[in-house]
């Protein structure tokens, strides 16, 4: 094999492993549904489940698409605006953001409860 190729495969592998390192797998909430939500060209899966105790409710957001060196302020600022129509549509109204957890800089996991 010569230097150029042996390079080139090395190059290849050094690829390989990246991509499949970036692939995680993907959050999910026992009794939920995911709804794709596409913004600013982004996808985004968002799942809403009941949580264990009654009018309460979490959410999980995942982005959908590969980013690189996110901007977590940004991504945590386009991301609140992808859940809360989702929690108003749950409680038919206002709502407490009981917990809020921005995990890897893209996912957003919130618990919530319905009312004021």
């Amino acid at each position: 094999m010569s230097a150029a190729t042996t390079r080139a495969c090395a190059l290849a592998a050094t690829g390989l492993a990246l991509v499949l390192g970036a692939c995680a797998p993907k959050g999910t909430l026992d009794g939920s549904q995911v709804e794709t939500v596409r913004v600013d060209g982004r996808l985004y899966e968002v799942r809403v489940a009941p949580a264990e105790i009654e009018g309460e409710y979490r959410l999980l957001v995942v982005r959908g698409t590969l980013v690189v060196n996110p901007d977590s302020d940004r991504e945590s600022e386009r991301l609140w605006n992808i859940v809360q129509p989702f929690m108003q549509r749950t409680c038919k109204g206002p709502f407490v953001v009981l917990q809020n957890n921005l995990a890897d800089k893209v996912n957003l996991y919130i618990r919530f409860r319905c009312g004021a």
